[in-house]
């Protein structure tokens, strides 16, 4: 019998991520490496109390690392630099923030009271986001009236049009951001993507993303964590497995043909000493090592 597939049933790499976040939230319970408080609300109830003991928490992010060496690291790391982009466009009031493929993101909720009049699209797969508003509503968590969830299959749909039908104006200022996604992708649905916010009218938009650069599996030994973190996905996620990577150092001209200009670019070592220095200045860890950050923004 075929596993079902992430349009059929909620996000498996959602669900660890939210249980990544919690561990960091509980370890450091600081706003740098451990800001999210409320990603613990999307775990199932034995997670939740389990968790609270400590000496499980240790055991658990033991045996992540085992599987995945320096994932929970660039969960870390991928929080922190998300967050940071969303705080300071509700400082600026940037009018649009569209989130595609939310998952389990919790920055509407726990950033709600500095919203003064952004509104908030959330996209995804529609099982995921009805488990994500079950969640948020048994435990009892306001869904601010700025936040539209709009449901999407980023394969089969149409971006533009699933964005227009829900309000969306392609003349405002927007923040795309496009968190954990694009690599399980097909390489097509990430260029259709990109084209399409390339055509924005506001040409002040941006678009914040992750991606995997391509790594030749003879080449894996080389790069930390990355044979342990293929193998896994394979063995345990067999429906969101990576799909889309880019040549190392092809993102810029990657990002010219879909009509974009690279703004920012981190690779592995730039993520590390942005986002993962603790407050004695000590690296706190490495990330697995073929993901990059991005920031662009239209021609």
């Amino acid at each position: 019998m075929k596993a079902k597939k992430i349009d059929q049933k909620p996000s498996e790499t959602a669900l660890f991520t939210a249980l990544r976040r919690t561990i960091a939230y509980k370890e450091y319970h600081n706003d740098k490496l451990g800001p999210d408080d409320l990603a613990e609300i999307f775990l199932p109830p034995h997670f939740r109390f389990f968790l609270k003991f400590k000496k499980i928490r240790e055991n658990t992010k033991k045996k992540l690392a085992q599987l995945m060496p320096g994932l929970t690291e660039y969960i870390i790391a991928r929080t922190a630099f998300f967050d940071h982009l969303y705080i300071n466009a509700l400082k600026r009031q940037t009018p649009q923030i569209v989130f595609l493929g939310s998952g389990y993101d919790s920055r509407p909720y726990r950033f709600a009271k500095s919203n003064k009049s952004t509104i908030i699209y959330e996209l995804d797969a529609l099982p995921t986001q009805n488990r994500k508003i079950k969640c948020l509503k048994a435990a009892y968590i306001d869904i601010p009236k700025e936040v539209k969830y709009v449901p999407i299959n980023f394969v089969n749909e149409s971006l533009g049009d699933v964005l227009k039908k829900a309000g969306y104006k392609s003349q405002e200022k927007t923040l795309f951001l496009w968190e954990g996604v694009s690599y399980y992708l097909d390489l097509d649905s990430v260029k259709r993507t990109l084209e399409y916010i390339a055509q924005c009218s506001n040409k002040e938009s941006i678009i914040a993303y992750d991606y995997s650069i391509s790594i030749p599996e003879e080449e894996m030994n080389k790069y930390y964590g990355v044979k342990e973190f293929m193998k896994s996905m394979k063995e345990h996620h067999t429906n969101e497995e990576l799909i889309s990577t880019i040549k190392h150092g092809d993102i810029e001209s990657f990002l010219m043909d879909r009509g974009l200009r690279m703004i920012e670019h981190l690779d592995n070592k730039g993520i590390e000493l942005k986002y993962l220095m603790d407050d004695n200045g000590s690296l706190i860890g490495r990330i697995t090592e073929n993901f990059r950050f991005v920031l662009a923004s239209p021609l």
